[in-house]
Parts: structure tokens; C-alpha cells; sequence
């Protein structure tokens, strides 16, 4: 269940510190020149043309702080998400400032920058509301007459809608599945689509294989 009222995120507060660190540290820095006695008036009056400077340099970091920026208002994942790339999946261990670390399944680590994944399609599985989408197809020998195969699609597709592992749009509760708000959405945008709760259950006789009539289990 995601919990909507839960705004300020774990990766947020996490932005906050670090950003909050480095003003304390830049304060500290120019209250011990004060100390000193050392004008600082100077030092601040150099810095349009030294942060332009420093800002081309750190053109990288930038970009990589923008990028947490980015993944933190679109929501594409939080920590301790299963998530997958092209090129990676595995459990999100960390949102840094500058980078993001995934652990994955096979237990390495893996450092990506926060450019990078910012801008990367990402499958979120821990998004699921109602669990994964099943696609299978069951073989009937072609001995089987026509009325075997209606039985038999009728009996898997009334064995589904009975089971209770399997989602079916009169067993799905969307107030508890989704959040309180979700009336107000479903003016504007598809409920099911959002929240990935929509529920499609399909048996029907799919094709004609080589050896077998293959009905389609969706």
C-alpha cells in the first residue's frame, strides 16, 4: 500500500541534511576568517566571477544534484525498491547526493549517477498494487472434441475468478489500495491505470500449435 500522506521522503530529508551541511560548513568557514580578523568583503565580491569558475567545473555534480532533484518530485522509486533498467536490477540501498547504489541479485553493488538514472526508463516492481500480470498457455491434444475445449475454457476461467490469489475487479478494494483521494483523480485520469490495479482476466482458445490447441491464460 503507498501511503500518500507520507511527503517528506526518506531521500528528501536525506537532500536536506547534505545541503544544510554544506551551508553550516560555509558559514563556520567565513565566521573563523572573521575571527581572523581577514575582510571578507573581498572573498564575497569574488565569488560572480569564482562561482562561474567553480560552476564549470562542477558542471558533473550539478547535473548529478539535479538529477536526484528530478527522481525525488517524479517518485520513480524510493529505498529499498526492486527496481530494473536495461542495464541493472536489483534493491535500491542508497539515494546520495551525487550518486544512487543498487544492490543486486546477485549481491554486487553497483554505484550509478543520479544523471544517469535520472534520465533512464526505470520498472519499478515494488509500484504494484495488485500483484504481477500471469500470460500462459495450456495445450489440449488435438483428440479433445470441440466441446471438451468450451468446457475446459469455461472451467479455467471460473476456477480464476474463484481463486483468491488472483485479482478480479469485484475483489479489488480501492480505498484501501489506493489513497483517500483517489474520487477526486478518477475525474481527470484512469484510477486503474495510475495505480496499476486494473484487473484483466482472458481465457480463450489463442491458436493452433503443431501438436497441441492452445488456449491463452491471461
Amino acid at each position: 500500500k503507498e501511503v500518500k500522506n507520507e511527503i517528506i521522503r526518506k531521500e528528501l530529508i536525506m537532500l536536506m541534511i547534505s545541503v544544510l551541511k554544506i551551508i553550516i560548513f560555509l558559514v563556520a568557514f567565513l565566521l573563523f576568517l572573521v575571527k581572523l580578523n581577514i575582510n571578507i568583503s573581498g572573498i564575497l565580491a569574488s565569488l560572480g566571477i569564482g562561482g562561474l569558475a567553480i560552476a564549470l567545473a562542477a558542471q558533473t555534480t550539478l547535473s548529478n544534484f539535479f538529477g536526484l532533484v528530478k527522481m525525488i518530485s517524479d517518485k520513480s522509486f524510493s529505498q529499498g525498491d526492486w527496481i530494473q533498467t536495461k542495464d541493472i536490477e536489483g534493491t535500491v540501498i542508497e539515494v546520495g547526493f551525487i550518486s544512487t547504489k543498487i544492490r543486486t541479485f546477485d549481491n554486487a553493488l553497483i554505484t550509478i549517477p543520479n544523471s544517469t538514472l535520472a534520465n533512464t526508463p526505470i520498472k519499478n516492481w515494488n509500484k504494484r498494487v495488485v500483484g504481477r500480470r500471469i500470460k500462459m498457455h495450456v495445450g489440449l491434444t488435438y483428440s479433445s472434441n470441440m466441446q471438451d475445449v468450451k468446457n475446459a475454457i469455461q472451467d479455467i476461467t471460473t476456477m480464476l475468478k474463484n481463486h483468491k490469489n488472483i485479482a478480479t475487479a469485484d475483489k479489488i478494494d480501492y480505498k484501501s489500495s489506493i489513497s483517500n483521494d483517489y474520487k477526486k483523480e478518477q475525474r481527470l485520469l484512469s484510477i486503474d491505470d495510475k495505480y496499476g490495479i486494473k484487473s484483466t482476466l482472458l481465457v480463450y482458445l489463442d491458436k493452433m500449435s503443431d501438436s497441441s490447441i492452445d488456449i491463452l491464460v491471461y
